[in-house]
């Protein structure tokens, strides 16, 4: 197992562009690469720089690579679709000057789903015509990104229309390997009841990209046990440093051997944006978990 260590400006409660309260980029760079990461994604799209030179350099400034872009949309409302596939098609451009190669795709929180992240037997479900109207569009983001030489995956995500079990099956069975790979997150599938580690060696050939995540079991209890909407758990701190938290990284470094990964990981601990003091400490630790559970005996880079 060889893998290398990103993070993300969702660590530093970077969710949405253009909200006010976000800390300057250029910051949260230079305490990602203080904090000893080798790369970020590229977070929402207009908060790093989008034209090619001025992000090299502010990568190169501070040590970092480019490893993945997000797309983070409601890809559930046909409304929806064209403004997506336009912006899908300039984040691949992006990834593609700056050699990196993910894009992870997330169906946007909404409601009524963020009101039941978690509930697994009573969340509201799609229906069957806008079920395929997503998948409609996924795959021809799939396309988008082949076109351009970026690996297209899928990222279940807590209070979205794809996050349990049997949604993920749904749409692994229903997107074609060629067009769409998955994106396992340890915390928001541990937040739905599922097994990272189990998922992981389901779709062994289809996990191209991992985001490690821990979730605080005491919190999470809380939040379903009060049907607390997700954003809500985010800022009750639902997420901590790895290592602190219920997901069995034991387990999940045997599945990753198992499965013979090479790639990148990129630990996010989602963050509420105006609750950042503790962020680098925090992804301070986070590193150092990994290495002293993944790295004693195999290569970091």
């Amino acid at each position: 197992m060889r893998i290398r260590l990103s993070n993300a400006p969702c660590s530093w409660g970077i969710e949405f562009a253009d909200n006010v309260n976000n800390q300057p980029w250029q910051n949260v760079l230079a305490e990602m690469s203080s904090a000893g990461y080798q790369a970020t994604e590229l977070g929402p799209l207009g908060y790093l720089p989008t034209e090619q030179n001025e992000l090299s350099a502010a990568l190169s400034s501070n040590d970092l690579k480019l490893v993945a872009g997000t797309l983070f949309d409601y890809l559930h409302r046909p409304e929806e679709k064209q403004a997506i596939l336009e912006k899908a098609r300039w984040t691949c451009q992006i990834l593609q000057q700056q050699n990196a190669r993910y894009l992870v795709i997330i169906d946007h929180v909404c409601s009524p789903r963020t009101d039941e992240a978690g509930q697994v037997e009573t969340a509201s479900r799609l229906d069957a015509d806008r079920w395929e109207h997503m998948m409609q569009t996924l795959r021809e983001v799939g396309e988008i990104c082949n076109e351009h030489g970026i690996v297209a995956t899928y990222h279940p995500h807590a209070g979205t229309f794809v996050e349990y079990e049997d949604e993920v099956d749904k749409l692994m069975q229903d997107v074609p390997e060629d067009l769409l790979s998955l994106c396992v997150d340890t915390g928001h599938c541990k937040y739905a009841g599922i097994d990272p580690a189990a998922l992981m060696r389901r779709y062994a050939e289809r996990v191209k990209y991992i985001h490690f995540k821990d979730l605080d079991p005491i919190v999470h209890r809380s939040s379903l046990d009060n049907n607390r909407d997700f954003y809500q758990s985010v800022s009750d701190n639902i997420f901590c440093p790895l290592g602190k938290g219920c997901v069995d990284f034991d387990d999940v470094k045997c599945a990753l051997e198992a499965i013979d990964y090479d790639g990148w990981i990129t630990v996010e601990q989602d963050t509420d944006l105006m609750d950042v003091a503790h962020v680098q400490a925090d992804a301070t630790k986070s590193r150092e978990f990994i290495e002293q559970t993944f790295f004693q005996n195999s290569p970091k880079n």
